[in-house]
C-alpha cells in the first residue's frame, strides 16, 4: 500500500479531514491531485482524506491509496500515451501512401494523432476513477496522537509571522524547526543560519 505521512490540520463532521503533507516532485502527475490543494508555491501541501481512523486535529497519521489503484494510475499516465503513440506511427508507416505521405511522414503524423488519443483515454480513464473516489486518499492509521505544531512561528530571517501548518518552507537546524515566509529567507537561513540566530 502506498502511504505517506501527514499532520491533521482539522477534522469534519462528515468524515474527512485536511492533513499537511510534505510535496513530492511526482506530486504534479499524480493522480489523487485533485484533492490535494497547494497551501503556497512550497514544499507543502493540503491533502483531503477520507478520516477512516478517528484522527484528530495535531495527529501524525498515514495516508494511504490502495495498491492496485496506483498501478492502475500509473498504467493509465504513461503506458495509455505512450501505446498510442506506437500503435499511429505503425499504422502511419504501413498506410502513408494511402494518405500521400512518405513513410516517415506517415509515421509522424499517425504517432502525433495516437499519443493525443492516449492522452484523451487517459483523461477519460482519470475522472472515471475520481468518480467512483478510486483515488482518494484515505487515513489509514495514526502514526502518533496529538504530535501537533504551533499555530504560528516567527521567521528567524525576516521576522514575519508564520502560520506553521501551512508555512511553505521550513529547515531543521540542531534538532529544531525553523519556518519560512520565502524561499529566499529560506536560502538566507540555510547559508548562514548562525547569523540569524544570533539575531533572534
Amino acid at each position: 500500500m502506498s502511504e505517506e505521512q501527514g499532520i491533521v490540520l482539522k477534522t469534519t463532521d462528515d468524515g474527512w479531514a485536511e492533513v499537511v503533507t510534505e510535496r513530492r516532485d511526482a506530486c504534479e502527475n499524480c493522480g489523487a491531485s485533485h484533492c490535494c490543494v497547494a497551501a503556497t508555491s512550497g514544499e507543502k501541501m493540503i491533502t483531503r482524506a477520507l478520516n477512516r481512523a478517528g484522527a484528530v486535529s495535531g495527529d501524525l497519521v498515514a495516508l494511504s491509496v490502495e495498491p492496485g489503484v496506483v498501478v492502475k494510475s500509473a498504467a493509465a499516465l504513461y503506458l495509455v500515451p505512450v501505446i498510442g503513440f506506437v500503435v499511429g506511427a505503425i499504422t502511419g508507416a504501413e498506410t502513408h501512401g494511402a494518405l500521400g505521405l512518405s513513410e516517415s511522414g506517415g509515421a509522424i503524423l499517425l504517432g502525433a494523432l495516437g499519443l493525443g488519443i492516449g492522452y484523451a483515454l487517459t483523461s477519460l480513464i482519470s475522472r472515471r476513477m475520481t468518480r467512483k473516489g478510486a483515488l482518494t486518499p484515505t487515513i489509514s492509521r495514526i502514526l502518533e496522537k496529538g504530535t501537533g505544531l504551533p499555530e504560528t512561528s516567527i521567521d528567524p530571517v525576516c521576522h514575519m509571522e508564520v502560520e506553521v501548518a501551512i508555512a511553505p518552507w521550513s529547515s531543521i537546524h540542531d534538532g529544531i524547526t525553523y519556518y519560512f515566509c520565502s524561499a529566499g529567507c529560506k536560502r538566507a537561513f540555510d547559508q548562514y543560519p548562525q547569523k540569524y540566530l544570533k539575531e533572534k
